[in-house]
């Protein structure tokens, strides 16, 4: 039974100069859009305290349902308001987010409403806390979700056999979800949905992915757009494609939280990547790498090639994941971009959001 006292009973209307270093919450895993001169921030969030009082332990939170937390800005990053709950678990009607929601994504819909990407956890049991699937959201304004498709997008469950069939991975249906991983690999990944809407108005999702128990790939979906009535979205995956490799796949074990931006001018798109070449469940964090990665290709389905030089690997991100960018800038060949921190750089630092920055895409740099 979810406990509402960790989701988002939290104050609310902070306003955080630079870094967002919450008193209340642990936060990770960002995304963002832009309206008109509004950077609006989301990320993952939970209370530092347990329902007891006594203080949460970052390496228990799986342990907890989260909530989708959202801040905005008027002056480009330099400061952000703390707009409080923006989504939390158990809206679904059929349960698929019975269990926890992790990383999504919004985007803006030409008519205004905004369509929000969400990983929806299944509530199986306490040996299988990440059965994962895609699902969706509306929001009219951007600062709470009105509903949720009634059913996952994408589901590992009911789909299986067509997932299969196109080449991604999934481990047997007894064990999917599993707390101890795949197969020896790390745990299961259909998740992170990233919504793209392209100068055609058609609506894309990339999400996280694989083609083995330690093979990250990346997952791409085209979303088909039906009427909104009722309540009920209307919204359907229309066609799953098949798995896309990354060009340096070898490094790493999971592709995480893609994220997709397209210069129009030039045709060019960048993929962005927070990749972990994490072996197997239980292994040390001192032994895990957890990079940001930059690729770059002429179309959404690639092929995708290293932005610049011989390495995808952003230079100056040490310490950083689950980046977002806020704003693209093509015509000066950067993206102003926002991190949450992973402390491997400063322990403090830890599940905290830092200072904006821009990304040079020319040289795949961090530009303070």
């Amino acid at each position: 039974m979810i406990d509402q006292r960790l989701l988002a009973p939290l104050t609310q209307g902070q306003i955080f100069k630079g870094a967002i270093v919450h008193p209340e919450l642990f936060l990770w895993d960002a995304w963002s859009y832009q309206e008109q001169e509004t950077l609006h921030l989301y990320c993952l969030a939970i209370s530092r305290t347990k329902p007891d009082g006594e203080p949460l332990l970052p390496a228990e939170k799986d342990n907890y349902p989260f909530h989708i937390r959202h801040f905005s800005s008027l002056d480009l990053g330099a400061s952000w308001k703390d707009e409080g709950c923006f989504q939390q678990s158990g809206n679904a009607i059929d349960g698929h987010d019975a269990r926890n929601i992790w990383s999504g994504s919004i985007a803006a819909l030409p008519g205004g409403a905004k369509i929000a990407g969400f990983t929806g956890i299944f509530e199986i049991d306490d040996t299988r806390r990440y059965l994962q699937n895609i699902s969706l959201g509306l929001s009219a304004d951007g600062y709470s979700v009105g509903s949720v498709l009634p059913s996952p997008l994408s589901c590992p469950l009911r789909d299986r056999e067509q997932i299969l069939g196109l080449g991604y991975y999934l481990d047997g249906p007894d064990t999917l979800g599993s707390n101890d991983g795949e197969e020896g690999g790390p745990v299961m990944a259909w998740r992170d949905p990233f919504i793209f809407v392209d100068s055609d108005n058609h609506i894309h999702a990339f999400w996280a992915a694989k083609t083995g128990p330690c093979v990250g790939v990346v997952a791409h979906g085209l979303i088909k757009d039906g009427l909104i009535a009722g309540g009920d979205s209307g919204y359907s995956l229309e066609t799953l494609y098949p798995p896309m490799s990354l060009p340096d796949g070898e490094k790493f074990t999971q592709a995480e939280l893609p994220k997709v931006y397209c210069d129009d001018s030039t045709g060019t798109c960048y993929l962005i990547v927070s990749s972990c070449n994490r072996i197997f469940e239980g292994q040390p964090d001192s032994e895990v790498d957890k990079t940001i990665r930059l690729y770059k290709s002429a179309s959404l389905r690639g092929p995708w090639q290293i932005a610049a030089g011989d390495n995808s690997a952003i230079k100056g991100s040490e310490g950083l994941f689950g980046m977002t960018v806020l704003q693209t800038d093509f015509a000066n060949n950067r993206m102003l971009c926002i991190s949450p921190r992973t402390g491997t750089v400063d322990p403090a630092e830890a599940f905290t959001i830092g200072e904006t920055f821009y990304l040079d895409l020319a040289t795949a740099s961090i530009k303070r």
